[in-house]
């Protein structure tokens, strides 16, 4: 698939992703920017993996137009909208096969569009570089308070404490730490040896402010790692570093109708009322109150009024103590 893609070419170049589906109807395809300036390090940035995760796609394609190859040391690699069939259609999933791109990774070169897709970043992309930025957002379903979280292993050239260190860089409140998944791109890249970071925040309406928030922690990252010119001022890392599994979700014990009391980010405990579901039907209007299953902070919450049993309906990180 590379030979179509000629990555090692000087300057700023655009490449178009259609071929490696095939023709789509009603899709035309999207581009891969790769901007090359000498030796240094190299890095992949894609978004899209969700079609419907917006804000990553805006970011990214403003930084493919906005960096300059005079201002990059090494290369940097940008696809806006890795999976492209979703993303031109607004979906969350490829409308072409159904599937979730970040539970196919590796891919197959031979498989269904979001397959092939998944296998040309993980064949083709991936050995083209020494990190990757995989760029998500809370989608039409959830929000998301801006954070990062990454993986590395012994053979990454980028590792725990410089992986660490580039996290803290990005100037968001919150860094988390949670298990890989191996059928996602991070999950794909560290089989493959390479670092990963994975970006989150956002979802719902497009903010401008949640927008300028995922562009400047990029900027920031990209001038951190070495591969960018600083543009902007670095900032000092005031945040907390979080641990978020299954243990800290609060999810709907029935149908009903949701109320959050506290905002993203807000610190809880474990009696803090985080919400109120609301009854459907009945003369009776008192709600539930939902208390936080731990003391966090909230990081996710859902868009959704209206909820049916067992949907996530928020989920709380805890601090990480220094032995974690």
């Amino acid at each position: 698939m590379l030979a179509d893609f000629d990555l090692a070419r000087p300057g700023k170049t655009f490449h178009d992703l259609g071929p490696i589906t095939g023709p789509l109807d009603g899709v035309a395809g999207d581009v891969l920017c790769s901007i090359n300036n000498g030796q240094g390090p190299s890095v992949l940035l894609f978004g899209g993996v969700h079609g419907d995760e917006y804000e990553a796609q805006i970011a990214l394609r403003r930084l493919a137009e906005r960096i300059r190859p005079e201002d990059v040391t090494g290369r940097i690699l940008i696809a806006p909208s890795i999976n492209f069939p979703a993303s031109e259609t607004g979906k969350r999933l490829s409308p072409f096969d159904g599937q979730n791109m970040n539970r196919v990774f590796p891919g197959n070169p031979q498989g269904t569009p979001t397959e092939k897709l998944a296998a040309f970043a993980t064949g083709s992309l991936f050995p083209a570089v020494d990190l990757l930025i995989d760029v998500h957002a809370g989608g039409r379903d959830v929000s998301v308070v801006p954070m990062v979280f990454g993986f590395t292993t012994p053979a990454s050239k980028v590792d725990e404490t410089a992986l660490t260190d580039l996290m803290e860089a990005w100037g968001y409140r919150f860094v988390q730490h949670v298990k890989g998944i191996r059928e996602t791109a991070c999950g794909a890249a560290e089989a493959a040896d390479l670092a990963s970071i994975e970006v989150e925040g956002g979802g719902g309406r497009m903010k401008s402010s949640e927008l300028r928030i995922m562009e400047e922690g990029l900027m920031r990252a990209l001038s951190a790692y070495g591969v960018l010119k600083p543009a902007l001022e670095p900032a000092r890392f005031r945040g907390v570093h979080v641990t978020a599994g299954p243990e800290g979700q609060y999810v709907a014990a029935r149908a009903g109708l949701v109320e959050h009391l506290v905002g993203l980010g807000d610190e809880v405990d474990a009696q803090t009322v985080v919400a109120l579901l609301h009854p459907t039907a009945g003369a009776d209007p008192k709600p539930e109150a939902i208390r936080s299953p731990m003391p966090g902070y909230v990081l996710r919450q859902t868009e959704h009024v209206h909820v049916t049993r067992g949907q996530l309906i928020g989920n709380v990180g805890t601090p990480r103590t220094a032995s974690a």
